[in-house]
């Protein structure tokens, strides 16, 4: 999505780390634990739009720190980045989780679905909702759904390591009682920039594709599928 939107407008990114590759923008390396940096970087560039992506974002990366660090990048912070951008006049986009639904209902949920985080991670992404609900008028929440593709950045999706694994022949252990719509990355990276470059007022939608499918199911169909998997790998990279 940044090579796109770079083409049509300012965009400047934040990392807690310097990036394996250099993004096709300006960036700083920040943490947005840390909210006297995060008001200089907003001062400094003024924006007109924040698109949140970071966070601790799956069940296994919230199992390896400690639970205050994981309130504190997903809460706190999110509810400090939302602070700024009313501050700035800035619409906040916020990405949560599908995993905050309680799913027990069955079938395809509705964004009205019933809730009930079954996690640290679904639980702090949904507190992050809240924080971000009362710090600004002006954000758009995006429930996301399973992503698959390929990434190269350093934390690799289940998808990615599940996909390694299958190719070097290890066996893979796949969930087939849960069901997400999942969603490729290039699919996203299109609605995303969609909703960015388009006018809209929602405040809440749930982020995924119109099939309903487990990860036993989904991994063994996209290996079948080299050509998509060269796709992605161009992505990537």
């Amino acid at each position: 999505m940044l090579p796109e939107l770079v083409r049509d407008h300012t965009v400047h990114a934040i990392y807690h780390n310097t990036p394996l590759f250099l993004p096709p923008c300006g960036f700083t390396v920040a943490d947005i634990r840390e909210g006297s940096a995060l008001a200089s970087i907003f001062s400094q560039f003024q924006p007109e739009l924040v698109i949140h992506l970071a966070g601790i974002t799956a069940v296994s990366h919230a199992l390896a720190i400690t639970e205050g660090d994981v309130k504190a990048i997903n809460v706190t912070a999110s509810g400090i980045l939302a602070k700024l951008s009313q501050e700035y006049s800035a619409k906040i986009i916020y990405t949560s989780t599908d995993l905050v639904y309680s799913g027990d209902e069955g079938g395809m949920v509705k964004e009205e679905g019933k809730l009930n985080p079954l996690s640290l991670y679904a639980s702090t992404k949904l507190e992050g909702e809240t924080a971000v609900r009362g710090a600004t008028d002006d954000y758009l929440i995006l429930r996301l759904a399973l992503m698959y593709g390929f990434s190269n950045g350093k934390v690799k999706s289940f998808f990615q390591e599940a996909y390694n694994k299958v190719k070097s022949g290890q066996k893979v252990v796949l969930f087939e009682d849960q069901y997400r719509s999942s969603l490729s990355v290039l699919d996203a990276a299109g609605m995303m920039k969609k909703l960015v470059t388009t006018e809209q007022n929602y405040k809440l939608l749930n982020f995924g594709s119109g099939e309903r499918t487990s990860r036993a199911q989904l991994l063994p169909v996209l290996s079948k599928k080299p050509d998509l998997m060269k796709v992605f790998s161009k992505f990537a990279h």
